[in-house]
């Protein structure tokens, strides 16, 4: 019954997408991008201009002017010139466009000002530029939302210096992060995968909260989040960024691309990026480096080719990465034994590779069809102690997609996909008994997706979509979503959302860092995907005083675990166990942002949040440790006429943490049940010249830092050990220091 139900599902997605065929009617953009000096009108030559959240867009000739076809997925343009204001257009029926950058109040569109949210969208969207990125400074994707109160970025353990970001509450692993709609950070790299795209590298990140498109797959649940990297034909000729730091950290980055032919059709990017940690670090002489040393070599090739009718790129991206930490006696090639310095080691090889075809029909530019096929080669050598982990991923994703906009009301998407990963995982745990765990397992997982947008005019949006996938080892996946938005008033937007997502775990990358301790592994055999409900209101309420613009935004989101797979550290604080859920789990989100210019280039963002998430550990419904039920934020960020001077500030409070269980350990090793508030302060002063910048910053400006985070640090090899219970910051402050060199 349940395979006729999928066929009869996969047969109305068919006859409702093919029904809508050649209803769109062709029309072509065209406008021009000028600046207003003193009121007299000059054209912007080169100007980027593309439509939200890809790659599709032109560059100004030398006019000012540009010619882009409308796409089904989007009505909403951006526009971005270096040195000023990017602004995003919601298109209408309007076919001939004036851009005018820079003078805001003469703007009648929506303004993207250091990642606001793009208002106009049924899908609640916040979209962060090269300008926000630039306020910290942004070594790899973990860093790029220190200045964002969307996603909070949280350590993992006391010793390697790893990161972990958490959305709505939960894990990070619950959010879907993508590169260029290609999948990116999940299986093996799900946890070391952030530090993996480096800042530079990065253009733009879309951030959806909530439920996200269901033509990305069937993995969100908290959230998508999607980073467009640096393009080949709209980029700077060249870009070389060089940061160093006071942790003995030093990296350079370098952008090149160019556009070929006399036709400029083609254009290619290089992208380069290479870190290095020489010294170790031990600033609260607990015997063990705060962060880790080592070296990772990051590179990317792309292509893009732009026709008529057929746009392509491809492209290859490989990383190699050694890594090592531990107690500050140990080095890279040292040897293992419980006589000698406790290590910790992560050597990680990753190669992809990726392509992507579109046929944009001249008769009818509403209408598209593209094709994105990557795949991704993961191997990763690690230990702890005298514990072993070792890791082979490869991974297949195929997306085809066919969009089509039947009038200015309705668009519709269909298409399909086929997801293949084969992993082999390898645990040895060497502790009191020696215990060999491995984990094989092939999934292959056809689908069918649909989506349709309804907007009958400028007030009400809704987005409806359904995919239905088949795994071949867990069956049918359905996955409705939908999601609503209707302007109440002027400038005034109430937005809903609802959907469902599906997840396998891999338990080991995604929790290793509990695991650099004494605590025994304890998983079930029988554990199950993870399945979970998000529903969510956003009102978003945008506000003026004076020529002072703002927004004022409330939102909520509820997270309801169908099936879990719970992480407990509270049984017994000498195991971490691993079992299905039994009973409730559920997060509840609830952020009030305010954003608001106090005077001409000071802008001002000020953010509560309140989280209720919560598990059913071994029969108890009770909270998850390591989330801070109440937290602030608040980012001041000034810049001088023309930016010459730009000076950033970001303050964020950290309320009580639940701590993990320790009662069964001897009283000198127990731990608090709840910790301490505290607050992290970060800073930056950028200099701006025509083609250099100099920027100087603090992170933890504060210097504030989790005391004795390592239990029992003198004896790591004994039973008490446990670097894992880790709440706040370990190294402390960090003054940093960089230049950028561009050439347009």
């Amino acid at each position: 019954m349940k395979i006729n139900k999928t066929i009869k599902n996969i047969c109305w997605l068919l006859i409702v997408g093919m029904s809508s065929l050649g209803w769109a009617h062709a029309q072509v953009i065209k406008g021009i991008v000028i600046e207003k000096p003193n009121g007299k009108k000059e054209p912007l030559v080169g100007a980027n201009v593309y439509w939200a959240a890809t790659t599709v867009g032109a560059v100004t000739d030398d006019q000012g002017k540009f010619s882009l076809k409308r796409i089904a997925k989007t009505n909403q343009l951006v526009v971005s010139y270096a040195g000023y204001q990017s602004d995003t257009i919601s298109v209408g029926s309007q076919n001939n466009l004036t851009i005018v950058l820079k003078t805001l109040e003469e703007l009648k569109t929506v303004v993207v000002k250091s990642g606001k949210s793009l208002d106009v969208e049924a899908i609640k969207s916040e979209l962060l530029t090269v300008k926000s990125l630039r306020k910290a400074a942004c070594c790899n994707l973990s860093e790029s939302f220190e200045t964002n109160p969307s996603v909070d970025v949280t350590n993992t353990d006391a010793v390697t210096g790893s990161k972990r970001i958490r959305m709505l509450g939960l894990d990070g692993v619950y959010s879907q992060i993508m590169v260029e709609n290609m999948p990116s950070v999940r299986g093996l790299a799900s946890r070391t995968g952030l530090k993996f795209i480096p800042g530079t590298w990065i253009k733009s990140i879309a951030i959806n909260k909530g439920a996200g498109s269901v033509v990305n797959g069937y993995e969100s649940i908290t959230g998508q989040i999607n980073v467009t990297l640096a393009q080949p034909d709209n980029s700077e000729a060249l870009l070389l960024n060089l940061y160093g730091n006071a942790m003995g950290r030093a990296e350079i980055n370098l952008n090149t691309s160019r556009v070929l032919g006399k036709d400029e059709r083609w254009s290619t990017a290089l992208l380069l990026h290479a870190n290095n940690v020489s010294q170790g670090i031990d600033r609260n002489n607990d015997g063990f480096y705060d962060l880790a040393q080592g070296t990772q070599l990051n590179a990317v090739n792309r292509w893009k080719y732009k026709g008529d009718v057929i746009m392509m790129q491809f492209g290859v991206k490989a990383l190699y990465e050694d890594k090592f930490t531990g107690q500050t006696g140990f080095t890279r090639n040292g040897e293992r034994g419980i006589n000698l310095p406790y290590g910790v080691m992560f050597n990680t090889r990753r190669l992809e590779g990726f392509t992507k075809f579109g046929v944009l029909p001249p008769n009818n530019p509403n209408q598209s069809l593209g094709i994105i096929v990557s795949g991704i080669h993961h191997i990763q050598d690690s230990f702890w102690g005298l514990s072993d982990f070792t890791g082979i991923q490869d991974n297949l994703s195929i997306n085809a997609i066919f969009q089509t906009q039947i009038n200015d009301k309705h668009r519709f998407s269909l298409g399909g996909s086929y997801v293949y990963d084969r992993y082999d995982q390898n645990y040895v745990e060497r502790l009191a008994n020696t215990q060999n765990y491995r984990w094989q397992r092939t999934e292959s997982v056809p689908g069918l997706f649909a989506e349709y947008t309804f907007e009958p005019n400028e007030k009400l949006a809704v987005v409806t979509g359904v995919r239905n996938d088949f795994h071949n080892l867990f069956g049918n996946i359905f996955t409705p979503r939908m999601h609503l938005k209707y302007e109440l008033a002027t400038n005034s937007i109430v937005r809903l959302s609802a959907g469902r997502g599906f997840r396998v775990a891999n338990i080991i990358p995604e929790n290793f860092g509990y695991l650099i301790s004494a605590r025994t592994l304890n998983a079930a055999n029988d554990l199950q995907p993870e399945v979970a409900w998000n529903y969510g209101v956003s009102w978003t309420q945008k506000l003026k005083v004076g020529k002072r613009e703002g927004k004022l935004t409330l939102d909520f989101y509820r997270t309801d675990f169908e099936t879990q797979i719970v992480t407990d550290l509270d049984a017994n604080a000498s195991e971490v166990s691993f079992y299905n859920l039994t009973g409730q789990a559920f997060a509840n989100s609830f952020q009030i942002a305010l954003e608001y210019e106090l005077m001409k280039r000071f802008d001002v963002s000020l953010a509560y949040k309140y989280y209720d998430v919560q598990s059913t550990y071994n029969n108890t419904l009770q909270q998850t440790p390591f989330i801070a039920q109440n937290r602030f934020f608040l980012n001041l960020a000034y810049a001088t006429r023309f930016d010459k001077w730009e000076f950033d500030l970001t303050t964020q409070w950290f309320g009580a943490q639940r701590l993990p269980n320790t009662a069964s350990k001897p009283n000198e090793f127990q731990r608090e049940t709840n910790t301490p508030d505290f607050f992290l302060i970060h800073a930056q002063i950028t200099r701006n010249f025509r083609d250099w910048s100099f920027y100087v910053g603090s992170e933890n400006l504060g210097d504030f830092r989790q005391s004795n985070p390592i239990i029992d640090a003198a004896n790591p090899f004994g039973n008490q050990f446990d670097a894992g219970l880790v709440w706040a910051p370990i190294a402390g402050r960090t003054l940093y220091a960089g230049l950028r060199f561009t050439i347009k």
